[in-house]
């Protein structure tokens, strides 16, 4: 029986497979994966055809990657002969893509914080023949419940909207929780926003699917949704939402707002340092001042160019906030000082780093200020006399 959809990719792509073989099951759909093992093996040219020819669709994840893999580019021109609907998948921009695949409409995936889930799913049903009726798609094997709820999502009547999420939210059931995720891209916002916040809850906080329902909160007219979302997406802590957090963290009007995205975008870490430390550069010295909080409880090792640059702004709220990070780092930022200080031609930096480096007080960062500093007290003029700086 046709039954199975196989999956064509990179290995370098891996990640974005596993969510994508979880979103395929959640949602009733048997998957097939070439494996790096079997394309080893003596027999993978055969097992491989007849694994695509038992398929009713190949989604096909396209890289750059990808693009250059024979193996890849074997499988869905295999599948194209046989028949069989090959359906792209977008990751990477890629460009100068065979013709073939040029004439195929793909799913954007480029776009992390809101990826086409619900798209291919109904793609999938529709190569199935099982053409949904509803906005959020719903396995045909789902118990009642679970498609009645479904159906609810779609009532005109916003109370029995949130009745609908509330069950599918308490039912331990995998078409539910499929039917919540794919909530979170309903057409209607309340329903994304509400589905959002109950997967978020329901996972623990610990799976990206929420965050595009939590983005739309962010420009909610409620400014308790806007921190909510803020305080969920810091706890997810999924690098997708960098951008949108650093938008809310310029640009919101409500002070306790923005200073509760500076909180999320400490917490998700390593991803929003290059914003956070782009921001130190912002006209307003609030935003300055949220960057460099934020960067304090982070400890990340790339933030400190940018925050040895803070040491010197012209606001002085700004440069004890840097000094605060800095000094929070202890020994793990001594030797990215030690480089600021001897790369900057900004003496007035180099002097505030000798100064961060003395008060963090290793004796490898104190022996290389004094070097620094001595170096620096005199230089020969043009007359043959010293120079003190």
């Amino acid at each position: 029986m046709v039954n199975h959809v196989f999956i064509s990719y990179k290995h370098e792509e891996q990640d974005f497979v596993e969510m994508l073989i979880r979103q395929l099951q959640a949602a009733g759909f048997p998957v097939w994966i070439d494996t790096e093992q079997l394309r080893a093996g003596e027999n993978w040219r055969e097992s491989i055809n007849y694994a695509i020819k038992e398929s009713f669709a190949l989604i096909l994840v396209i890289s750059p990657e990808a693009k250059a893999s024979q193996y890849v580019t074997y499988e869905w021109a295999y599948a194209q002969g046989a028949g069989v609907k090959v359906i792209p998948v977008l990751l990477k921009h890629t460009e100068k893509l065979h013709p073939q695949l040029e004439q195929l409409q793909y799913l954007d995936f480029t776009d992390r914080a809101r990826p086409s889930w619900d798209k291919l799913l109904r793609r999938l049903w529709e190569l199935q023949g099982e053409h949904q009726p509803h906005s959020v798609t719903v396995s045909r094997d789902a118990p009642p419940a679970v498609q009645s709820a479904v159906a609810g999502l779609d009532s005109p009547n916003a109370e029995e909207r949130r009745s609908a999420l509330k069950s599918l939210a308490q039912m331990n059931h995998p078409t539910a929780y499929a039917s919540l995720v794919s909530a979170v891209q309903h057409p209607v916002r309340d329903v994304r926003v509400d589905a959002a916040f109950l997967l978020a809850k329901q996972t623990n906080y610990k799976d990206a699917a929420p965050v595009p329902g939590l983005l739309d909160a962010l420009n909610d007219e409620d400014v308790r949704l806007r921190g909510a979302a803020c305080k969920a997406l810091g706890d997810i802590g999924d690098g997708s939402a960098v951008s949108e957090l650093l938008r809310v963290m310029v640009k919101d009007p409500d002070s306790n707002i923005r200073w509760q995205a500076t909180g999320a975008l400490g917490k998700i870490g390593q991803a929003a340092v290059p914003g956070l430390c782009a921001a130190l550069r912002d006209e307003d010295w609030k935003v300055r001042r949220s960057a460099a909080e934020a960067l304090w409880s982070m400890h990340e090792p790339e933030a400190i160019p940018g925050l040895a640059e803070a040491l010197v702004d012209k606001n002085d709220v700004v440069r004890q906030a840097a000094a605060g990070a800095l000094e929070g780092m202890g020994a793990g930022a001594v030797g990215g000082l030690i480089e600021v200080m001897k790369n900057t031609k900004d003496v007035l930096i180099g002097r505030a780093v000798a100064d961060m480096l003395q008060k963090i007080g290793s004796q490898a960062g104190i022996d290389a200020a004094k070097q620094w500093l001595n170096s620096r007290q005199t230089t020969p003029s043009r007359t043959g006399t010293t120079k003190i700086f």
